[in-house]
């Protein structure tokens, strides 16, 4: 089993679960110790109260005894009060204070002398009550009785609420264990999903980079290497244009389930981007081990994946970077096994990229050209070269194609090669691309106007301009603003380009035929193109690669003569790249080829010295090579 991030969540439930606890307590304890205090004071209040009524009756009845000094009488009227719950003692004061009547228990009996107010013995509450009689004052009564009923009834009370807390604290516990399980089945749930991928169910970017930040710790401790892999897929966008996004997900998924076949128990995989997986492999004990999983990683992803809507491949570019030989910290490390991937699917994909030094450096040196290029136009760096196009058989000079130049201020001439992809993936080939149709039609024009002959213009196209929704109005406008026929300016597309969506090609090639511009298709035999898709095309011409070209008059001859024929049978011309040598010329007036171009007749130059060496008058014979 692949190894899982060790990413331990905090335990809000259990710390939950007892501050739940804590709290339910705390609350119960301030409840109880309210409640208690409160009946305590009402029992005894109570009491009070009902001792000051049973003083005021007998205060009523003793009134006569005390005018006469009856003492009898007296004391019959407090034996009255002898079953009187939790009284203890009962009795009567002259106004003298001495005490004239009493009824009380043994242990009870009341002083011979008034007593004061405040003063009362433990578990004894004391009222008085005045006698009275017409205003005047005939003695004091003093009636004592115990507290044993508000104990015993505090007792009961408490046993009561004993008992209700007890039942509270156990729903408490209940509720506390329920809302516990919930919220560790939450945590749980937002654990998973902070760290695990929803479709491949693999750790996702934040995981797997905290996984490589602990391995990266543990193997440096150790002293071992470790090994990263960043696998980004070829195809996948493919997949979701044309099978939608859940075929997309069902091939991740396959693709997960490949690549975690691939790797060792110890690796982890993850999915870290859209198509892009990583790999952390460790520990490596030398280079040869992480390159053997790498060599598996691309093995397992070079089959197809049969999905609902057919069988797709699903083939990788690879970027290895191994700690510590490539790099010694995180960041350089992911850093690095980046560039080695870019280099991977920038030399042809399908393919795995092993990190080196000088990586690094076409990296910086690809990222400054890119700020460059952005200025270029403005700093007028950019410039146009026009290479000739000769009719193979009269000689006559019948059109151009336009070339892109950049010459930096400081690495001189750099290749279209070089700048030409950079653009591509910046998006900045939809301004250049308009800035050179723009400006090569105005020249060619600025030629007619000098008297040249018609020339017919060819501009090479990429994909991301045949995307953009404005390229055909832009296309117009060039045309109106310098007055270029339609029927001169060829725009050239490759192979490539056109297979990428077919039936998006073949709707901008109607499109632009419908202007009047005609279409060829550039570095034929190189690319992908069908028979069938061919045949749906809307083009004018095809442009034999040089490849081929450069194989005569020794070698192939088959290919050419198939490829002129196909052509031909299709209504197309045909121009032949790359022509260098005169057996080359030859071979290709004779077997048909309507048009060449190349060194033998003439190379890519400025418009100045294009139009001196070719335009400078309008009786200039054909050149030498042609006889």
């Amino acid at each position: 089993m692949k190894r899982t991030p060790d990413l331990t969540p905090v335990p809000i439930a259990s710390a939950l679960g007892t501050s739940q606890m804590i709290a339910a307590v705390a609350a119960l304890v301030i409840t109880g110790v309210v409640l208690i205090a409160y009946q305590l004071l009402d029992m005894r209040h109570s009491l009070t109260e009902g001792a000051r009524v049973q003083a005021a009756i007998v205060a009523d009845s003793v009134t006569a005894p005390l005018m006469f000094g009856d003492r009898e009488a007296a004391r019959d009227v407090l034996r009255a009060f002898r079953y009187e719950p939790g009284l203890r003692a009962i009795g009567i004061y002259d106004k003298d204070g001495k005490l004239f009547a009493e009824f009380a228990y043994p242990d009870s009996h009341l002083p011979p002398q008034q007593p004061p107010a405040d003063s009362s013995p433990d578990g004894v509450v004391t009222v008085t009550e005045t006698v009275r009689l017409r205003n005047a004052t005939l003695g004091q009564i003093v009636l004592q009785t115990s507290t044993s009923r508000v104990r015993a009834a505090m007792l009961r009370y408490l046993g009561l609420l004993a008992v209700a807390s007890l039942l509270a604290m156990l729903v408490v516990a209940a509720l506390s264990r329920k809302t516990r399980a919930r919220v560790a089945a939450a945590e749980r749930k937002l654990d998973y999903m902070a760290h695990t991928d929803h479709v491949t169910r693999l750790p996702n970017r934040h995981s797997t980079y905290a996984r490589l930040a602990v391995d990266l710790e543990r193997a440096q401790a150790q002293g071992q290497q470790l090994a990263l892999l960043l696998v980004d897929l070829d195809n996948f966008k493919v997949v979701n244009d044309t099978a939608g996004h859940a075929a997309g997900d069902e091939l991740l998924k396959q693709v997960a389930a490949a690549l975690l076949g691939a790797v060792r128990a110890t690796d982890l995989v993850g999915r870290i981007g859209g198509d892009e997986f990583a790999i952390i492999a460790w520990p490596v004990p030398d280079r040869a081990t992480a390159l053997a999983v790498a060599a598996k990683v691309t093995q397992a992803l070079q089959r197809p994946f049969q999905l609902d809507c057919g069988e797709f491949f699903a083939t990788a570019s690879v970027g290895l970077c191994l700690y510590p030989d490539d790099a010694h910290s995180m960041t350089e490390l992911v850093s690095s096994a980046d560039t080695a991937l870019y280099h991977a699917k920038h030399g042809g994909r399908n393919r795995l990229a092993e990190f080196v030094p000088a990586m690094t450096a076409a990296t910086q040196r690809r990222a400054a050209l890119e700020r460059e290029l952005r200025h270029a136009i403005d700093q007028q760096q950019l410039a146009l070269h026009y290479q000739p196009q000769f009719d193979c058989h009269s000689g006559a000079l019948v059109g151009v194609e336009t070339l892109l130049r950049w010459r930096h201020p400081e690495h001189g001439l750099v290749s279209p090669a070089e700048f030409i992809p950079i653009a591509e993936d910046s998006g900045l080939i939809v301004q250049l691309g308009s800035w050179v149709l723009h400006r090569a039609c105005h020249e060619v024009m600025a030629w007619d106007a000098a008297g040249a002959p018609p020339l017919t213009l060819a501009v090479n196209m990429s994909a991301r301009q045949l995307r953009e929704p404005g390229f055909i109005d832009d296309v117009m406008r060039a045309l109106a603003l310098s007055g270029l026929p339609p029927e001169r300016l060829e725009l050239e597309l490759t192979e490539s380009v056109l297979m990428e969506d077919v039936a998006s090609a073949v709707a901008f090639m109607q499109a632009v035929r419908a202007l009047g511009v005609r279409l060829s298709i550039d570095d034929f035999g190189t690319g992908y193109s069908s028979l069938a898709y061919l045949q749906s095309f809307p083009i004018n011409q095809l442009k034999v690669d040089r490849s081929f070209v450069q194989l005569l008059p020794q070698r192939g001859e088959t290919v050419i003569h198939a490829i002129l024929a196909l052509a031909h049978g299709f209504g197309l011309s045909v121009v032949a790249e790359g022509v260098e040598d005169q057996a080359q010329l030859d071979w290709l007036r004779a077997a048909g080829c309507e048009m060449v171009q190349g060194f033998l007749l003439g190379k890519p130059m400025p418009p100045q010295d294009f139009a001196a060496r070719y335009l400078a008058a309008s009786n200039k014979p054909p050149i030498s090579a042609f006889p």
